[in-house]
């Protein structure tokens, strides 16, 4: 291999030659055989036939599947997506067999065919160009939109147009065809029809020009925009399929005003001897009135408003420096920074907190209320339950068992149980029987089970009418249905009723008996939502 040094030109440097390099002059096939020592004796066993190889064992494998309907989905892609990593040497062999090929030397892969030797000597293959230069002539901008005015594109346009008339039939629009006929039978001048009927106002102009349609146009179908006109709301406007609000007056309202129950979930826990507490009630109301200012507050606050200026504008109306505003010349001011409120609610709370005194505000103690970073209201406990009523026990007389002292044997348990064992039973009578009792529960027949009365439909049945009760109790109830009682009146029928019951006390059956003795009924009618329960 040293004696072809100098004569050739190595174009693919990062080939590795074949065999042992070295120094020395050798020829190719003394540097291809080479063998270590293992090999030269085992080529000395082989020849005098001493060589004692192992019997092949090949790998327990499965046989190769000959029909190839019957081969897996990875049989033939494995080799592909993981070939064999062939040696250097392999690489080399794979590569002199391509040698043979013309392709291998003009055609490398990823470079173009090497021209050098086949050029003229000092010729630059990538400055030296052949052929000539071509012309440029008009632009392709130009030709396809030349820089012409409208004006001259049409007056181009029109050179030699009698030309194409007769021979393209090429007519300029609105212009008419002329055809030959001779002038004085046919007048080129004549139009059919009648003359336009139009009104020199320009009316008709204006009516052509103005949609008679104001809605915005889409593209739908008409049945279903129709249907969606007629169902659904659009947009600011309330919702009134089929146009039912034009039944109804301009600005109604639907549904019945909700107002708060009499008896809240606090009033029905409590015992029944303590009536709810109005201001409370009231109280809260105020409260949630003044919440709902100063989260509005808190986002004008965001918004640019200042507190500081507003209270200097309050300082500059009050000229005699009190501290106090009238209320027309304070809400003047709220007006003009928009501050809306419910005045009645904030008026009664403001009233309670002394900052109103003789229709005049204190400014500065309103400003601080309002404000979210300001000083927080002092909320004083409101004690509508009297101290007889009050049944709790501490955390130190649950850990001493103190609570053990307090006798709740004689009070009654909350709420309805399921079986009533505090009403005495009924008694079956003789014509009876105890199995309309037991299923009917506190109605009397099947009549008033399927078609209940008044009295049932607000859970009163007719042991409530026949029960014994306290003579306070009974004067109360008659009192709050219309009755009256002057003089001495009650006691006699109290005591007449007393004589008629003979257990002590007298229910509201015997009573009201008594009464339409010496009376005529009263006819009386009250709206429900006015009345209370006891």
């Amino acid at each position: 291999m040293a004696g072809n040094q100098g004569k050739f030109i190595d174009r693919s440097p990062i080939i590795c030659a074949a065999g042992k390099s070295n120094r020395c002059n050798e020829t190719v096939d003394s540097t291809l055989h080479q063998y270590s020592l293992e090999d030269k004796i085992s080529a000395i066993k082989h020849d005098a036939k001493i060589w004692h190889e192992d019997v092949f064992k090949p790998p327990l494998e499965l046989p190769p599947i000959q029909n190839a309907c019957f081969r897996g989905t990875n049989t033939e892609i494995k080799p592909l997506l993981n070939p064999t990593v062939n040696t250097r040497f392999q690489s080399l062999i794979e590569d002199l067999k391509n040698t043979t090929y013309d392709s291998y030397w003009n055609k490398p892969i990823g470079k173009g065919r090497d021209q050098v030797p086949g050029l003229p000597k000092g010729m630059d293959p990538i400055e030296v160009t052949f052929g000539k230069q071509s012309e440029k002539g008009i632009p392709m901008k130009e030709l396809v939109n030349p820089p012409k005015s409208p004006y001259e594109v049409l007056y181009d346009s029109q050179i030699g147009h009698e030309m194409y008339q007769r021979t393209h039939n090429d007519y300029n629009p609105s212009e008419q065809i002329k055809r030959g006929y001779l002038s004085p039978p046919f007048n080129s001048e004549g139009t059919f029809g009648i003359k336009t009927k139009y009104d020199y106002r320009g009316i008709g102009a204006r009516c052509a020009c103005n949609w008679h349609i104001t809605e915005p146009v889409v593209h739908a179908n008409k049945i279903q925009a129709d249907y969606l006109g007629r169902v659904q709301h659009g947009i600011g406007k309330p919702l009134a399929p089929n146009r039912n609000i034009d039944c109804v007056p301009e600005g109604h309202t639907f549904g019945d005003r909700s107002d708060r129950a009499f008896y809240g979930v606090e009033d029905l826990l409590k015992d029944s001897s303590c009536e709810p507490c109005i201001f409370k009630r009231d109280f809260h109301k105020w409260l949630a009135s003044l919440n709902q200012l100063r989260i509005r507050m808190a986002v004008k606050k965001r918004h640019g408003f200042n507190f500081r200026d507003f209270y200097r504008k309050c300082l500059y109306w009050d000229k005699e420096k009190s501290g106090y505003l009238a209320k027309n010349i304070f809400y003047e001011l709220c007006s003009c920074h928009h501050l809306d409120f419910a005045k009645e609610d904030i008026e009664s709370l403001l009233n309670f907190l002394q900052i109103i005194v003789d229709e005049n505000i204190h400014y500065e103690k309103f400003i601080e209320l309002i404000n979210v970073n300001g000083k927080q209201l002092y909320l004083m406990p409101v004690k509508d339950i009297p101290k007889n009523n009050l049944y709790y026990v501490t955390t130190s007389q649950a850990a001493s068992c103190d609570y053990l002292i307090i006798d709740n044997s004689a009070m009654l348990p909350a709420g309805i149980p399921s079986i009533r064992n505090d009403l005495s039973h009924p008694i079956v009578p003789p014509s009876g029987c105890k199995a309309d009792l037991e299923n009917l529960g506190d109605n009397t027949s099947v009549k008033t089970l399927i078609s209940p009365s008044i009295y049932n439909t607000y859970g009163l049945t007719f042991s409530d009418f026949y029960e014994p009760r306290q003579p306070g109790t009974i004067k109360k109830l008659f009192e709050n249905i219309g009755y009256t009682f002057p003089g001495s009146t009650f006691e006699k029928f109290w005591q007449e009723g007393l004589e008629l019951d003979q257990t002590g006390l007298v229910c509201v059956e015997t009573f009201k008996n008594v009464l339409n003795k010496y009376s005529a009924p009263m006819r009386i009618r009250v709206d429900e939502r006015d009345c209370k329960r006891p």
